[in-house]
């Protein structure tokens, strides 16, 4: 068959054909730089001549979310935000999901920010207090990368009240870490309390009086086919392509860093008392590995019946464990360090502390000669508010060597 003249297309395709074929031209530079390199770049080593491209995972991160978040239905008249840091946030939304008649945000621990549009209503309140939305008022709920800031009461509070405020067949929208996977990656961030995992976050919406209508993931972080967990910064040689982890997450939120669940409220009460004791469980279950993640600057880890323990060489410098970057609330704490020295042939010189913030301030802090055996310190703080990025830490000043276990016991104190 003749190729029709382009004279003789319409002004659509014509249009289409312009705009294309700077496309093709790309597509065939490409090919020629690629011709000669191994088809799987994995398998058959590493390309030379092209450094290998940086990675800002945060902004990809970003980025997935936007893409769900151009998504969700349009034509909202009252978005509510629980947890709307900054200008930058409402800008965001703005552009990812468009037009919406009313913007409702409910911050309470950012001050307002100059310049919110007019649309906008600034509301200084935690999103377990949404008191000043009406009742049915809501056409969205968003919570966005939110509920892992939130304390077992304020999660409980949070549900209640998005079922109160969203009209009947309303949307609620959550995204938030999922625990399965942050605790195998051992991740922290210093204002997180615990993370839900995929199962736990579709029960409590479930008991709170939504039908869940979608469930993705963000960041494939552990190979379904193997179990093997994923870095969750990608680098050289990994067994999944970046592409390939942002394309398979969508469809599996259980092995992905992040999960996004889209729900619409039902004519069901928020069944309150199930609501707060399946939440009480996961807190009082998840709590105790939340302590587990620090991390360790020098030395070696090693499993001792399966606990985790830091071990320092003989001359060592430096921090052998650190973190676990994490809040508490207002209180009296003891924290209990364990450590065992087999060798008695020198001392070993050790610091131990608490600290808080970033840049650190100091709780409590001793030094000690750790003795050859196993023992145990004790360091007692006090905080007069929630406080976030609380450390519990060990330094070794270039000693004998000796083991710190990683995980440290936290109790509350009268």
């Amino acid at each position: 068959m003749r190729a029709m003249d382009t004279k003789t297309r319409s002004p659509a395709k014509r249009l289409r054909a312009f705009m294309l074929e700077p496309l093709r031209k790309d597509i065939h530079k490409l090919n020629e730089r690629l011709d000669g390199l191994p088809a799987n770049p994995v398998a058959g080593g590493e390309r030379t001549g092209t450094p290998p491209v940086a990675v800002d995972i945060n902004m990809q991160l970003h980025q997935a979310r936007s893409a769900y978040l151009r998504q969700l239905p349009k034509n909202c008249e009252v978005f509510v935000s629980a947890g709307c840091a900054g200008l930058w946030y409402f800008e965001w939304v703005q552009e990812c999901y468009g037009d919406i008649g009313r913007h409702l945000g409910v911050e309470y621990y950012s001050p307002k920010p100059e310049g919110l549009p007019d649309n906008v209503v600034w509301i200084e309140n935690t999103c377990s207090d949404m008191s000043a939305v009406r009742d049915k008022e809501a056409d969205l709920v968003f919570s966005g990368e939110n509920m892992e800031h939130l304390w077992p009461e304020e999660v409980c509070g949070f549900y209640k009240e998005a079922a109160r405020i969203l009209k009947p067949g309303g949307l609620l929208v959550i995204d938030s870490p999922n625990r399965a996977i942050t605790t195998d990656l051992n991740w922290s961030h210093p204002e997180h309390t615990v993370e839900l995992t995929v199962d736990e976050a579709i029960e409590l919406t479930q008991l709170s009086g939504f039908d869940i209508t979608a469930v993705k993931g963000i960041w494939l972080c552990r190979d379904p086919a193997t179990g093997q967990t994923l870095p969750f910064v990608p680098g050289q040689g990994d067994s999944i392509s970046i592409v390939e982890r942002n394309v398979m997450a969508v469809n599996d939120p259980e092995n992905s860093f992040i999960w996004w669940i889209e729900a619409r409220r039902n004519e069901k009460a928020v069944e309150a008392e199930a609501l707060e004791r399946r939440m009480s469980g996961i807190f009082a279950a998840a709590w105790p590995e939340r302590l587990t993640r620090s991390i360790m600057g020098v030395g070696e880890l090693r499993l001792e019946n399966g606990e985790p323990w830091a071990v320092a060489k003989d001359g060592d410098k430096g921090a052998l464990i650190y973190g676990p970057y994490m809040p508490l609330k207002a209180g009296r704490y003891r924290v209990t360090f364990e450590l065992n020295k087999e060798s008695d042939e020198m001392p070993a010189a050790v610091t131990l502390d608490v600290v808080m913030r970033e840049p650190a301030v100091t709780l409590a802090s001793t030094k000690i000669q750790v003795q050859p055996g196993r023992s145990t310190f004790q360091l007692e703080f006090e905080l007069s508010q929630l406080e976030f990025g609380i450390q519990f830490r060990c330094f070794v000043h270039g000693g004998a060597g000796f083991a710190c276990r990683r995980s440290c016991v936290l109790e509350t104190l009268a």
